[in-house]
């Protein structure tokens, strides 16, 4: 049977972002429960169905990102009376495959699939269909197979404007670390090839290396301390994620270099990362917050269960967080940082969404 669905326009898309933003961070005190109209976050309130098994197969849960995701999925699933099952694929798409087998040998009710491939996620898809489970696609939209709703991310838009921002803070002219990572996963090559293409536009930029890593800090630290040994003199850092950048500062404290001095930019929008603005080492982050696409998960798994109407394609925007706004951010964000002094912005115009 055909789930009912409307598609989101794109004029409704920051709304509809900015409302599970707000929901995120609304908090209950601790042995209360929620209002039923708050539950959902977006208005599927009480009529949503209850105890659900989410199945969620993440790419790497070492991903800051992704850790901070399921945190916040578990929370939800916890106040709303449902169950989260996770694995995670260490970025290995035939792992991934054995995963979500797994979760639908468990007979789960909705899967949430970040795909490290989106080209060898096919099969899974296939047997997820083939056994009745509907899925929830993030990120990338799979190159084949069926999913129910896809909740997706513009990662060339979202390296383009990563490194906007880096050319904008070099005023044009500078050399320039791009640190991406893993090229088996589509996002990772997508954010580097936005990225590149931005600053190869621009004649008084120069790249001075661009190399892989595995998406986690460690690597990153050690990829960036390489890189400054051949290139000790460098002016900015783009990290394909915020784990990458806060590797690159580490990288660039151990060699003496101030990162407050250079021009440093992730994606992702993690609490590490806005803490890393607010003292001043992260110039800034393309954030899309873990907590509001959980946010997005819970209340679709909820709508997909109870046969609800639901966006079938939901564009994930990323919105630029630098010292300007960095207050507002962190309250949307659900996080509280230290030490900040309150300099944010009032209001949410300052930080409109990028894609």
């Amino acid at each position: 049977m055909t789930l009912p669905y409307r598609r989101a326009s794109r004029s409704a898309l920051p709304l509809v972002i900015a409302a599970a933003l707000l929901a995120s961070c609304s908090s209950t005190p601790p042995g209360q429960s929620s209002p039923p109209a708050a539950a959902s976050g977006s208005g599927s309130g009480s009529a949503a169905a209850k105890g659900l098994v989410i199945g969620h197969s993440y790419q790497n849960l070492q991903n800051q990102f992704f850790s901070d995701e399921l945190a916040a999925e578990r929370a939800l699933a916890q106040e709303r009376g449902h169950q989260v099952i996770d694995v995670q694929a260490n970025n290995n798409p035939a792992k991934q495959l054995d995963d979500v087998n797994s979760l639908i040998a468990r007979k789960v009710d909705v899967l949430a699939i970040d795909a490290v491939d989106p080209a060898a996620i096919q099969p899974a898809l296939d047997a997820a269909e083939q056994a009745g489970i509907p899925v929830i696609s993030l990120i990338a939209e799979p190159k084949g197979g069926k999913a129910d709703a896809l909740i997706y991310l513009d990662s060339v838009k979202d390296g383009a404007n990563g490194c906007q921002l880096i050319v904008d803070g070099l005023g044009g002219t500078g050399k320039v670390v791009i640190l991406t990572g893993p090229l088996q996963i589509l996002a990772a090559k997508q954010r580097a090839d936005g990225c590149r293409k931005t600053l190869q536009a621009k004649p008084g930029i120069k790249i001075v290396a661009e190399v892989n890593t595995d998406y986690s800090l460690r690597d990153a630290e050690q990829k960036m301390t390489d890189v400054l040994q051949a290139h000790p003199e460098v002016d900015a850092v783009f990290g394909g994620n915020d784990d990458i950048a806060l590797g690159a500062i580490r990288a660039l404290d151990s060699a003496g270099q101030k990162p407050a001095d250079k021009v440093i930019v992730g994606v992702d929008g993690t609490k590490a990362a806005l803490q890393a603005i607010c003292d001043g080492e992260m110039t800034a982050t393309l954030a899309t917050f873990p907590k509001a696409e959980a946010l997005l998960v819970m209340d679709t798994v909820e709508k997909i269960a109870s046969k609800q109407a639901f966006e079938a394609k939901v564009l994930f925007p990323a919105v630029k967080v630098d010292k300007s706004n960095l207050s507002d951010r962190a309250v949307e964000a659900g996080v509280s940082l230290s030490g900040c002094g309150g300099g944010g912005t009032s209001g949410s115009a300052s930080a409109t969404p990028t894609s």
